[in-house]
């Protein structure tokens, strides 16, 4: 990757790590779960962008082979504790728990397999975490939720441009889908659509 796509790819991790931020503050005003998620994906999209000054790291912006140390674990942990906030916020506790503990389960054992191993664990709870928020906001007729569903699967559906087979997501599209679910948890807050 060039130095134009090196910026490219700061640029939209930065952007993604500020969204992440200013979804957090919101949503403290709402409930627990989800400002951890927020802020472990702005955590893991600042470690992103600032990956080719890592040891390591490629200085002319090409991401490091291994995508445990930020959107993985974006994927695996930070997601899913957003998701458990809808849940809470519309009663359903049960599947709130289960989707929550399911990937901090997981994630220990996954983060021990070989990259493809953590790309599919990675995967399967990007498309458990999205399809829960989806099914609920489509029960609850919350709009934004739904949205916020949509994109958080469709950022992954094509890898971020230049990170080859890297399972990183989009982080233009990671950014319009968290500010979507902090509008979903505000409108559940509310108590509907």
């Amino acid at each position: 990757m060039g130095a134009a796509g090196g910026c490219s790819w700061v640029l939209s991790h930065a952007l993604l790590c500020a969204v992440c931020l200013f979804c957090a503050r919101r949503a403290r005003q709402v409930t627990g779960g989800p400002v951890a998620g927020f802020l472990l994906q702005a955590l893991a999209a600042a470690s992103d962008a600032l990956d080719p000054l890592w040891p390591g790291g490629d200085p002319e912006g090409t991401p490091h082979p291994d995508p445990l140390p930020g959107a993985w674990v974006s994927a695996m942990l930070g997601q899913p504790l957003v998701a458990f906030g809808f849940h809470r916020l519309s009663g359903d506790q049960a599947t709130a728990n289960l989707l929550l503990g399911g990937a901090v389960a997981l994630a220990p054992a996954a983060a021990r397999l070989p990259e493809e191993g953590r790309l599919l664990a990675a995967g399967a709870v990007t498309f458990l975490t999205a399809s829960s928020i989806l099914i609920l906001a489509v029960l609850t007729a919350n709009g934004p939720g739904a949205v916020g569903g949509l994109l958080l699967g469709a950022a992954y559906l094509v890898p971020a441009p230049g990170t080859g087979n890297r399972y990183d997501g989009h982080p233009w599209v990671l950014a319009a889908g968290n500010l979507a679910l902090e509008r979903a948890l505000r409108v559940q807050q509310l108590g509907g659509g």
